[in-house]
């Protein structure tokens, strides 16, 4: 067969009912395995500890705050304040901050010297890191576990059939 005609028979194929339809079940099967991923990695990302940038967002978690001698705070919602960097004092919030403003989100974010972390399950209670080793912001943990669980079983199954291929193609005769 040269290769004219095995062109042909290639297009051929290609246009034909079953191959149609053979993909439109991959590209089915493909999407539903990629809302399964979603769905499982939620669960799962809920015990992982992530960065919290915004405590805004945290009904009760209360605001940080800086005070002019650059000292940050984490003021409750009773108003009572506890100084979090450069050192973290213990958890007793006794201190009042009258001179200090309020530290956004978007400033908390830009520095690794300390920062705010939490799991989903547990807020709005709170763990302050020097230095900061918590890596994904809060809702970013979701994300990163969908898409592994998503890619992992996908990027399996090629290498185990290219694997087999190999070996298929191996055995038999020249």
């Amino acid at each position: 067969m040269n290769a004219e005609q095995s062109a042909t028979a290639v297009n051929a194929r290609r246009r034909s009912r079953g191959f149609a339809l053979g993909r439109l079940l991959f590209w089915l099967l493909l999407a539903a395995w990629a809302a399964i991923s979603w769905k499982v990695s939620g669960p799962l990302s809920d015990g992982m500890r992530s960065r919290i940038n915004d405590l805004s967002v945290i009904p009760g978690a209360g605001v940080v705050m800086r005070d002019p001698t650059g000292v940050f705070y984490h003021v409750n919602n009773a108003g009572r304040a506890r100084a979090i960097f450069p050192e973290l004092a213990p958890p007793v919030y006794q201190e009042v901050c009258l001179d200090c403003t309020l530290v956004t989100g978007e400033q908390l974010s830009q520095t690794n010297d300390f920062c705010i972390a939490g799991t989903k399950k547990n807020l709005p209670n709170l763990q302050f890191e020097i230095p900061c080793r918590t890596w994904a912001p809060l809702g970013e943990g979701h994300n990163v576990l969908a898409f592994g669980i998503f890619l992992g079983p996908l990027l399996l199954f090629w290498i185990l059939r290219a694997v087999l291929q190999r070996a298929v193609a191996g055995k038999q005769p020249a």
